[in-house]
């Protein structure tokens, strides 16, 4: 048998998540998202009855009772359609991080979470995603780090899915730690 004559050389793989695309980012993190308004004067904590990490949930891509008001059917379908494509854009492993907004105590940043299940899923005329928590914030909540010390003076026009990367994005993932 013969043998080749080219000294077989085995080169170092280089193994990098998808998902990871931002530096300084010890979290991975590659989404923003906002889990309840502002406009909506919330007084209660989104998710608070999973404040552990590894718990998993189901995050949700709702639309807000009061803005179906008045709109036709077909227009409702197209806003789901669009909540349809938000919630499956991350893929199964990307993590999200997830900002509140409190009426009486502000923006907050409450969880860091990985998406387990590789596509959304229709359930009580929202979409949901089945997510693991990889970072929360310590109770109580109120004192939990202000959205602009992590990810800077940017603000959010809904809940849809920002990119960590977008440019109106500082990302500060330190104030998590």
């Amino acid at each position: 048998m013969a043998q080749s004559l080219s000294p077989k050389i085995q080169l170092p793989t280089v193994i990098k998540e998808p998902s990871l695309e931002t530096t300084d980012n010890h979290l991975n993190i590659k989404y923003l998202k906002l889990v309840n308004h502002t406009a909506s004067k919330r007084t209660k904590w989104s998710y608070q009855e999973d404040p552990q990490i590894g718990v998993t949930f189901y995050l949700h891509w709702a639309m807000n009772e009061d803005l179906k008001k008045g709109l036709s059917e077909e227009e409702i379908s197209k806003r789901l359609a669009r909540k349809k494509n938000d919630a499956n854009k991350a893929v199964q492993g990307d993590r999200i991080l997830l900002c509140q907004n409190h009426y009486n105590h502000g923006h907050r940043v409450t969880h860091v979470v990985e998406t387990v299940s590789s596509t959304a899923e229709k359930t009580n005329e929202m979409w949901t995603r089945e997510v693991r928590v990889v970072w929360v914030a310590q109770d109580p909540w109120e004192y939990a780090p202000q959205t602009k010390n992590v990810i800077g003076n940017f603000l959010f026009k809904g809940g849809n899915l920002i990119s960590a990367n977008a440019p109106s994005i500082d990302l500060n993932s330190d104030a998590l730690k």
